[in-house]
C-alpha cells in the first residue's frame, strides 16, 4: 500500500508528538512550581524534546508509533525531564532525590518496550533504533549529571560519548558502518551502564565511591566497544 501525501509528511505520528509535548510541559512546569526550581527547567526540557521529535519524525517518515514505541516515548519524556533539571543540579535541596528517582524509573522501564513489541508483534527496525538511540542519550545525560554533582571528573563523559564516537569513526572506517550482529554481551553491558549510572547520582553517595564505580563502568563499556570494533575489522577483511 502506498502512503498518502499527508502520511508522507508524518501526520500519523503528529498526535503522539503533540501529546508528549503537552505531558512534558505539564510535568516540567509542575516540578518547577512544586520545588521552586529555576525558570530554565521547562524551556530546556522542551528544547531537548523538540530535537528528539524532529529526529523521530524524520527517521520514521510516515510510520505511526506502535504501542511499544509509545512506551519508549514515555521513557524519552523522563529523559527530557532530566535534561531540564540540569540547571538545578546544585539547587534541589530537599528534592535532591528527584533526578535519581526519574533516572531510575527511566532505566528500569528499559526492556518493557521490547517485551511489548514481541508480545503484540509490533517489532520494527525503527522502534529498535529509537530505543537504542534513547539509551545512548540517557547515558550521556546521566554522565553530565555526575559531572554537575561533582561526583567524578570530566572523564566520565567518555561513557556517554562512546556511542557517538563509534558512529563518527564509521564515517572514516567503513567497516564500522556495517550492522552489528545481535549480542547478549552488548545488551547486558548496556543495561549495567544505565542502572549503574542512575545509582551513582543517588543522594548522599560519597564522591570517591562514585568515581571508582564510574571508572569501572567506563572500562567495561570500552571493552565492549573494542570487541565490536575488532570483530568489524575481521568481517571487513
Amino acid at each position: 500500500m502506498v502512503p498518502s501525501a499527508t502520511d508522507r509528511w508524518g501526520w500519523p505520528i503528529l498526535p503522539d508528538l503533540l501529546l508528549g509535548a503537552v505531558v512534558l510541559t505539564a510535568a516540567a512546569g509542575g516540578l518547577r512550581i512544586a520545588f521552586a526550581l529555576p525558570a530554565a527547567v521547562m524551556p530546556l526540557a522542551l528544547l531537548g524534546y523538540f530535537g528528539l521529535a524532529a529526529v523521530l519524525w524524520t527517521y520514521r517518515r510516515w510510520a505511526p508509533l506502535t504501542p511499544a514505541d509509545r512506551i519508549t516515548m514515555g521513557r524519552a519524556l523522563l529523559v527530557m525531564l532530566l535534561v531540564g533539571l540540569l540547571p538545578a543540579a546544585n539547587q534541589l535541596g530537599d528534592a535532591s532525590a528527584l533526578p535519581f528517582a526519574i533516572a531510575l524509573v527511566a532505566v528500569m522501564l528499559d526492556g518493557l518496550d521490547g517485551w511489548v513489541a514481541r508480545r503484540l508483534r509490533c517489532e520494527t527496525a525503527a522502534g529498535a533504533r529509537f530505543d537504542m538511540e534513547l539509551d545512548a542519550f540517557l547515558l550521556l545525560i546521566l554522565c553530565i549529571w555526575l559531572l554537575q554533582l561533582e561526583r567524578t571528573g570530566p572523564w566520565v563523559l567518555l561513557i556517554g560519548l562512546w556511542r557517538y564516537g563509534f558512529v563518527l569513526a564509521g564515517w572514516f572506517w567503513p567497516a564500522l558502518r556495517s550492522p552489528l550482529p545481535p549480542s547478549q554481551r552488548r545488551r547486558v553491558i548496556c543495561a549495567i551502564q544505565g542502572v549503574g549510572l542512575a545509582l551513582l547520582i543517588a543522594p548522599g553517595l560519597p564522591g570517591a565511591w562514585a568515581s571508582a564505580a564510574a571508572a569501572l563502568l567506563l572500562a567495561v563499556l570500552s571493552y565492549s566497544f573494542i570487541v565490536d570494533m575488532v570483530a568489524a575489522a575481521r568481517r571487513h577483511r
